[in-house]
């Protein structure tokens, strides 16, 4: 008997042991063998991305979280001001189509470059339009179309950079790093609501300061942009990181195949339908919060607070699900028992924010919702991927998002068609026609509004897609199914021509025992 010093196999062990602890160590040499490398240029294309989606996402939500001071600046109704947002969202939707194809088509970095340069192009239409000393030459209407232009070129951005997150993960980052890298970039894009929400509402504190919120959040999109030109350099690696990738590299994409491959997908339809609808129901949830909560007598900043706790809780939320996938490998399971709980936080928090003085319960429900709702959103994304392997990510993942800014832009627009005057009893303690104190001229922008049917209207929505997506949802791995298999099968080859390799302490003499059956080779 010998001992196979190279893989540190303890006589001691038991059977199974030994044999996991030998394919653990044989897939590392294995790894290094069969030339499966990472780049430091990874994480550059993902800071990139991370910082166009923050300044795309915080920037289009900064106008309706200060929708009051925003409305008296421009000297627009509210409804008018409600076209900024609104507008940014459905304009990716026509481009969703153009993005997935030249994404697919022409690689990763044409993309990133396109959304950069948009990004930086809106965020400079809305900053110049507004900059100090600028401003006194352009007429206010004409700075607030400047606002609804540059809002609309970073709408249609964003399916070029909406389209990427687990294109990059699996092109560029290996096994053990790739829920890790959709994560973070995941959840760029709820972070960035975070910020537009959560800290506009805490420097803007006056009409005459929306100037100086568009030069912030051009200070990102232009970093980003200027990133994107010069950082990303190529569509992928010159090595893949992982069997996988691999395949995908080496799989020629035919464009039509591919739609027609994931439109036959059960799978991805319900989950098309499904995280489509629940990112919809957050945008909207930001979009409207300040309205809905001004009408029965919160502040903006009370509605910042509440958006920014949900997605706080949603960050913490991604970090206990995820560490649950990587161990229990049952990402369905996860995501149908979380869709449970989000629907009794669901009916719970649209209850709360119809009653005045109740702030507490509504951060507790929102801790919960966001726990439970965006937690496992870029788990949900890497289902999108795993149902629909090996067609292309960006193509699946932009379609998602198509299916968002669809459903977003019907649960927006409808709360004009649902929302009801408001009751005599809240009209005293309503604040959204409350003047900013520069002036009376500067009430009745925002119109308060009863919001209990608009509510429902959302509640029973999503309640529909989330029972649709927990009875009816099924899916095999694919992804990490062929990953496994491949790796299997070229270990089990490796293993046949090599038991032990290892380098004799004191020289280079390399001693090999290909088999008991044949003779020790001596280099």
């Amino acid at each position: 008997m010998y001992i196979k010093k190279g893989f540190n196999i303890h006589k001691s062990m038991d059977p199974i042991s030994r044999k996991e602890e030998e394919d653990r160590e044989l897939s590392q040499i294995f790894n290094k063998l069969t030339n499966y490398k990472v780049y430091p240029e990874r994480w550059w294309l993902m800071a990139t991305v991370v910082i166009l989606n923050l300044a795309n996402y915080a920037h289009w939500i900064a106008f309706p979280a200060v929708a009051k001071k925003a409305a008296a600046y421009y000297e627009v109704t509210g409804d008018q001001l409600d076209m900024i947002p609104t507008v940014s969202y459905a304009a990716g939707i026509p481009t969703c189509l153009l993005a997935t194809y030249l994404v697919e088509s022409r690689g990763l970095k044409f993309g990133i470059r396109i959304g950069s340069i948009l990004t930086g192009l809106g965020g400079f239409l809305c900053c110049v339009g507004t900059f100090p000393g600028l401003s006194v030459y352009i007429p206010i209407h004409v700075q607030y179309w400047m606002a609804l232009l540059g809002q609309a070129a970073t709408g249609v951005a964003c399916p070029f950079i909406s389209c990427v997150p687990t294109k990059i993960s699996l092109h560029w980052f290996p096994d053990n790093q790739r829920t890790l890298a959709t994560t973070v970039i995941g959840m760029s894009y709820p972070l960035g609501i975070v910020v537009g929400q959560g800290l506009t509402p805490l420097i803007i504190k006056s009409p005459d300061q929306i100037p100086l919120m568009n030069i912030i959040f051009f200070i990102p999109a232009g970093i980003g942009a200027v990133l994107g030109i010069i950082k990303v350099k190529a569509n992928t690696p010159p090595s893949p990181p992982s069997p996988s990738s691999q395949l995908c590299v080496n799989r020629k994409m035919n464009y039509i195949h591919t739609l027609k491959e994931v439109f036959t997908n059960k799978a991805f339809v319900i989950i098309f339908l499904f995280l489509g609808g629940a990112m919809s129901f957050i945008s909207c949830l930001a979009t409207k919060m300040e309205q809905i909560m001004c009408s029965v007598g919160y502040s903006d900043e009370m509605a910042g607070l509440t958006c920014s706790i949900v997605i706080f809780s949603g960050a913490l939320g991604t970090v206990l699900f995820g560490v649950a996938a990587e161990k229990t490998g049952r990402m369905v399971e996860i995501t149908k028992i979380c869709c449970f709980g989000s629907i009794i936080c669901l009916l719970v928090l649209s209850y709360l924010l119809l009653m005045p003085d109740v702030m507490g319960y509504i951060i507790a429900a929102s801790v919960l919702l966001g726990v439970f709702t965006l937690g496992v959103f870029p788990l949900a994304l890497e289902l999108t991927v795993e149902a629909t392997y090996p067609a292309d990510q960006a193509t699946v993942t932009c379609f998602i998002f198509l299916s968002s800014a669809v459903q977003g832009v019907l649960l927006m627009v409808t709360e004009n068609w649902l929302g009801d005057p408001l009751p005599d009893k809240y009209k005293t303690i309503e604040t959204c026609s409350m003047g900013h104190g520069v002036g009376d001229e500067e009430s009745g922008f925002l119109e308060p509004k009863d919001y209990t049917n608009y509510l429902l209207f959302v509640v029973l929505y999503v309640t529909i897609l989330i029972c649709i997506y927990m009875f009816f949802f099924k899916t095999e791995l694919r992804r990490t199914n062929a990953n496994n298999i491949r790796k299997s099968m070229q270990i089990a080859k490796f293993r046949s021509d090599m038991d032990v390799e290892s380098l004799i302490p004191g020289g280079m003499t390399v001693v090999r025992a290909v088999s008991p059956r044949k003779r020790l080779i001596t280099c």
